[in-house]
């Protein structure tokens, strides 16, 4: 299971005006803000699948993170291609 600091900034990306914005342009200042581990702020900046599977970011969260950097993302993948991707295939 993730940490509390991982799921919460990605619970915020939703909530807080301007928040994604600043993950994609400045994700070392946000990630600094959240107290985010070295192996966690490599995982976001990495953004697969299997990189926020590694630090226990549920699956639904890292659907959540992905769409909101990629937001085409949701016009192209369904939740069974995802659940693939996660594990690898697809």
């Amino acid at each position: 299971m993730a940490r509390y600091e991982v799921n919460r900034l990605i619970q915020d990306m939703s909530k807080k005006e301007g928040l994604i914005g600043r993950v994609i342009d400045t994700p070392s200042d946000v990630f600094e803000e959240y107290g985010l581990t070295s192996p966690e702020r490599a995982a976001l900046l990495e953004g697969t699948p299997q990189a926020l599977a590694s630090i226990g970011v549920h699956p639904i969260l890292q659907m959540q993170y992905l769409m909101y950097k990629n937001p085409e993302m949701a016009t192209h993948v369904s939740i069974k291609d995802y659940a693939a991707m996660s594990k690898g295939g697809a």
